[in-house]
C-alpha cells in the first residue's frame, strides 16, 4: 500500500520517530555497558577470587618464585585488562552516540525536501549545519535544546578518535576537561549527555514543521 502524503504530513509522521529511534540506539549502548560491568562484578571478580583461594591452599614455599610471580601476574593482568575494557567501551559509546546523532540529523533534514544532495552531505560539518539551518529555516542551531551537549559530544568524538587526549575545543566547551589530559572512563559523561540527541532532534523537528 502506497500513501501519497505531502511533505508536511510525511515530516510530521516520521520526524519524531527519527529522534526516538536515535534514542533507542543510544539506550542500547547503556545496556551494553551495564552488561559488561555486570560480567566484571559478578563473574570475573568471583572467578579471580576463586583462583586466589586455590593458590592460598597451596604450599607456597614449594612453588618456585618465578612460577608464583607468573601465576599471580596472570591473574592480575586478566582482572586489570578486563577493567580497561570499561574505559575503551565507555569512550566508543560516546563516539557511537555522536554518530547516531549525525545520521539522524541528516535524515531529519532530508525529510524536509529542502536540501539537495550536496547540502545534505555537508550537514555533518558544524559550520555548514549552522548555515543551512539559518538559511533554509531561519533556525539558530546553537539555540536548540541541548545544543551544548551535542557540541560536547562532537568534541569528545573528535578527541577520542584522534589521540585520546583532551583538545582545545573540548576544554573550552566544558571546564571539567583539562587540556592534554587522557580521556579515561567516560560512562558518567555518557549518562550526562545521552539525552542530548533526542532532545535537540525533537526541538528541531518541532521548529521545522510549521515552515513546510
Amino acid at each position: 500500500m502506497t500513501f501519497n502524503w505531502d511533505t508536511k504530513t510525511r515530516f510530521h509522521i516520521y520526524s519524531l520517530t527519527i529522534a526516538d529511534q536515535a534514542n533507542i540506539q543510544i539506550n542500547s549502548l547503556d545496556v551494553l555497558y551495564q552488561n559488561n560491568n555486570s560480567f566484571i562484578e559478578n563473574y570475573l571478580k568471583a572467578e579471580t577470587d576463586k583462583q586466589v583461594a586455590e593458590i592460598n591452599k597451596l604450599d607456597i614455599s614449594k612453588i618456585p618464585e618465578d612460577e608464583l610471580k607468573e601465576l599471580l601476574q596472570s591473574i592480575s593482568d586478566y582482572y586489570g585488562l578486563s577493567h580497561e575494557t570499561q574505559d575503551i567501551l565507555s569512550n566508543y559509546m560516546l563516539v557511537a552516540t555522536f554518530s547516531f546523532y549525525e545520521k539522524s540529523f541528516k535524515k531529519l533534514l532530508d525529510l524536509t525536501g529542502k536540501l539537495n544532495d550536496t547540502e545534505l552531505s555537508s550537514c555533518y560539518r558544524k559550520k555548514e549545519a549552522k548555515k543551512l539551518l539559518k538559511n533554509k529555516f531561519n533556525i539558530d542551531y546553537e539555540l536548540l535544546t541541548d545544543y551544548p551537549k551535542i557540541e560536547e559530544l562532537r568534541c569528545l568524538n573528535n578527541d577520542i578518535k584522534h589521540n585520546g587526549l583532551v583538545g582545545n575545543e573540548l576544554a573550552t566547551v566544558n571546564p571539567k576537561w583539562f587540556l592534554d589530559k587522557p580521556i579515561t572512563n567516560t560512562y558518567d559523561d555518557f549518562k550526562r549527555l545521552m539525552d542530548g540527541p533526542r532532545n535537540l532532534l525533537r526541538d528541531l523537528a518541532n521548529k521545522i514543521e510549521p515552515q513546510l
